[in-house]
């Protein structure tokens, strides 16, 4: 995509300064509620300009919002404003940012109209979606990591690439995930001293997954993965100490097989973000490649024998641009809740960027394809689902907290609380009636333990503001009263307290093997009990695809034209119904450069 640099050169304003005005650095401060908790914003303000800006929130999420942080601030700096850019997939934080931002500077006595306006160079970009060049082979949809990947593969196999990103930022989830990667059998591994192989990866994940992988698919991804974290390597990304490890957040693997990219010593997949993307920004340089930015894709175009021949992107003139193949790199929908109901949960509350919103799933339905493994979603423990008329999250129950015990409406006891496997505790929500899981507490918990709710839950007063309302928190003087406000069988819910209090006597859980440090007795009420549902950060079901990446209809046989990469390939057709470390990272690698090849080698071939 062509720009055109021009100087905007503002005037300073030299008119005479409100009253209020501030002459000399002062600072003011301001809190407002984000995604998990206060956030607070300190503006330094001298002769009515930002000089600088602080932004804290220590439970917003890491590399999501705690990301969002820093590059509000520095945005605020350099336009001298509070009112700048939200951060993609950070809307909750990035709301309470500017909401704390235009209170510090109310209390600085100015409006945002009172900020002097400063001198600043601008690039202005051409308004036109038109690409350098036309006639491109392959067309990918999607600037996420695998899009950025595929396209770059394409292009050295010789293939003439449009890229299509609806936000105005590169990299997708990307810029909010984390940095891990699995693969066996890799050098570091061997460097380490460990011995690993891509069937015995494999073997685990069948183990892990339950069998719900796709074996071919699974097969082709752990033979690919060695060289993916090679070219990770190979690239100059930062690997941090080199050493394997075992999976932190999910269940174990049998040997040390993750590895964690990392940029400025901070474990995060800018890492190989800040690589891939001028990698693929010199590709267009070179004219092989085509940037598209804040242009959507509203619809793929078939041809008469079924074949994707190009797409239609979301602007007034519905234009159309034609390529021999079309890769789908669009995420997946986990901010979509229609699709998360229509295929998962009728109650959650979603993490995800809001732009991970589905459409390559409809695209892939209107082909024809074929889906696997939809009905499976992981889904995060300690959503509370209080009633914002929103589907992003906005207040989280405490999953590690001793006092409580977690039963589903049927009153049954659903999962160890503390220790426990991560894919049982996700399991936990998928089985559970309505997707709905109570935490539930004593007056005595209560009294001597610290708030349940997640954040800045002083004194416990969200708890309070929520049972007030009767939004999610209920209580009961007796279990029996608790289980009538919350919807809860009662008789079997009375069952379960006394089975558990039992356990709590014997100093053994024999149902679920909870730590016995943990297990404290729930014998007095009053009794209140939190509702929760799971929250929604990656979608795992995705369109059938062969070990080409190619799309498979519903005969099975391939779509000619389609192919994909990145989370919409569904990470349980490669992993199973379990968290697998690394994993949704080293998709976007060895399926982004599979479906790259491929595309590039269909279309050069037509």
């Amino acid at each position: 995509m062509r720009s055109r640099r021009s100087l905007a050169i503002l005037l300073a304003l030299a008119m005479c300064l409100s009253v209020f005005g501030t002459a000399g650095a002062q600072e003011f401060s301001a809190e407002a509620q984000g995604f998990g908790g206060p956030v607070k914003v300190s503006l330094t303000v001298e002769d009515d300009k930002i000089t600088a800006v602080n932004i804290t929130g220590d439970a917003e999420t890491a590399g999501i919002g705690k990301s969002a942080m820093p590059a509000m601030a520095e945005a605020m700096v350099a336009q001298n404003s509070v009112e700048v850019d939200s951060v993609a997939g950070a809307t909750l934080t990035s709301n309470a940012v500017k909401e704390a931002a235009a209170e510090a500077l109310k209390a600085a006595g100015l409006s945002p109209e009172d900020l002097a306006v400063v001198a600043v160079e601008t690039v202005e970009e051409e308004k036109s979606t038109e690409p350098a060049f036309e006639n491109p082979d392959v067309i990918v949809i999607g600037g996420g990591g695998a899009g950025l990947i595929a396209a770059i593969t394409a292009v050295e196999a010789g293939a003439k690439v449009y890229l299509f990103e609806k936000t105005g930022v590169l990299g997708g989830s990307n810029n909010y995930s984390g940095g891990s990667l699995s693969a066996a059998g890799t050098q570091l591994q061997k460097d380490a001293g460990i011995e690993d192989s891509p069937e015995n990866f494999a073997a685990d994940i069948l183990r892990m997954g339950g069998g719900a992988n796709i074996q071919e698919l699974t097969k082709t991804h752990v033979e690919n993965a060695v060289a993916a974290v090679e070219w990770v390597d190979s690239l100059g990304v930062d690997l941090g100490d080199r050493i394997p490890t075992m999976s932190a957040a999910y269940d174990a693997f049998n040997v040390p097989r993750q590895y964690m990219m990392h940029l400025d010593g901070v474990p995060t997949s800018k890492g190989l973000l800040a690589k891939i993307i001028p990698l693929l920004e010199s590709y267009q340089d070179q004219g092989n490649a085509a940037i598209m930015m804040n242009t959507e894709v509203g619809d793929i175009i078939i041809d008469e024998n079924g074949a994707v021949v190009g797409v239609v992107i979301n602007d007034e003139a519905k234009t159309e641009y034609y390529a021999d193949a079309v890769i789908l790199a669009t995420g997946g929908y986990g901010h979509s809740e229609e699709l998360v109901k229509r295929y998962n949960f009728k109650n959650a509350v979603s993490t995800a960027p809001a732009f991970a919103t589905g459409d390559g799933y409809r695209f892939a339905e209107k082909a024809g394809a074929q889906f696997s493994n939809m009905e499976y979603i992981p889904g995060y423990v300690g959503a509370v689902p209080v009633n914002s008329g929103t589907f992003a999250k906005t207040v989280g129950v405490n999953a590690n907290y001793d006092g409580t015990i977690w039963v589903n409406k049927d009153g049954v006891r659903a999962s160890a609380e503390r220790g426990g496997l991560d894919s049982q505790k996700k399991a936990m929500y998928e089985n559970a009636p309505e997707n709905l899981v109570f935490f539930i507490i004593s007056q005595d918990i209560r009294d001597t333990h610290d708030p349940i709710i997640t954040g800045d839950d002083e004194n416990w007063s969200k708890f309070e503001e929520l049972l007030a309302a009767n939004d999610c928190v209920y209580k009961g003087e007796t279990i029996e009263d608790l289980a009538k406000a919350a919807g809860i069988n009662a008789e079997a819910l009375a069952e379960t307290l006394e089975k558990y209090n039992g356990f709590v006597a014997a100093g053994e859980d024999k149902d679920f093997g909870r730590d016995p440090a943990t297990l404290v007795a729930l014998e007095k009420g009053p009794y209140y009990a939190i509702k929760s549902c799971p929250s929604v950060l990656l979608t795992k079901g995705g369109p059938l695809m062969n070990s080409d990446a190619q799309v498979i209809n519903t005969k099975g046989a391939p779509i000619a034209g389609l192919y994909q990469c990145g989370e919409i390939v569904g990470g349980a057709n490669i992993g199973g119904h379990a968290s697998v470390g690394g994993l949704a990272n080293t998709i976007n690698i060895v399926w982004g450069k599979i479906a790259g090849n491929s595309a590039a080698e269909y279309a050069l071939s037509k």
